[in-house]
């Protein structure tokens, strides 16, 4: 469901879509192209933004097991270790599950934050990008593993022959973007490079809307409790 290319594919598809080879507007490999890296990340941003709205599992990932650290009950994921998870690219949290023996993960429920100075049970919270646990005494008491939304690759002028990954297909949808871009700042029509834009959209979209397969919304009607109580 997902690809690998390198920015300088893109950008080398995007030179011949505009019959830009061997011109210099744009940039040149010697000084990174910083016009078109910038216009290429904007497309993938975008690319995220309704990637995640169309199928959220593709574009979850899952942290290793954490631990909180000694006497602590709030952990950031984008702060450097130990004191955070260090994630590089961090969107926004799914949940939470803690381990209550080896292998054995369970779902930890979301504690309400207006009743959050009587809570019985181990629960946790997002504030921002930290992790808060509670109640306190317990937080250090289990490792526990954070699902979430990752970000989009950031593409910089020195990392052009590092291979990215995207959504299958969606190279197109990038280069036609990034090709109506350029056409734009040749004074030339970017409207046949913006229809081909959306028809990869389309396609795209339907690849990650088949890979839900025969899921269906489920709402979890069980008693959720603490995994002090299993």
């Amino acid at each position: 469901m997902f690809q690998s290319v390198t920015p300088q594919a893109i950008i080398d598809d995007c030179l011949k879509l505009t019959d830009q080879e061997g011109y210099g507007l744009f940039g040149s490999s010697g000084d990174g192209y910083p016009t078109l890296v910038a216009w290429i990340n904007n497309e993938l941003t975008t690319l995220w933004q309704w990637g995640k709205r169309v199928n959220r599992d593709a574009f979850t990932k899952v942290t290793p097991a954490l631990t909180m650290p000694a006497g602590a009950y709030t952990m950031s994921m984008t702060a450097a270790a130990p004191a955070g998870a260090a994630l590089t690219d961090w969107a926004s949290p799914r949940g939470v599950d803690v381990a209550t023996s080896t292998n054995n993960w369970r779902k930890l429920k979301l504690y309400n934050f207006v009743t959050r100075d009587h809570v019985g049970l181990l629960s946790y919270r997002f504030i921002g990008d930290t992790l808060w646990l509670q109640p306190i005494d317990q937080a250090g008491t289990y490792q526990f593993r954070v699902w979430y939304l990752y970000s989009a690759p950031v593409v910089t002028t020195a990392t052009l022959a590092t291979a990215i990954s995207i959504p299958e297909g969606s190279d197109e949808y990038i280069k036609q973007g990034v090709a109506a871009k350029m056409r734009q700042k040749l004074d030339d029509s970017p409207d046949l490079h913006y229809a081909l834009q959306k028809q990869a959209r389309s396609e795209v979209t339907a690849t990650l809307t088949s890979a839900h397969g025969d899921q269906i919304i489920i709402a979890d009607v069980m008693e959720e409790v603490g995994p002090e109580l299993w």
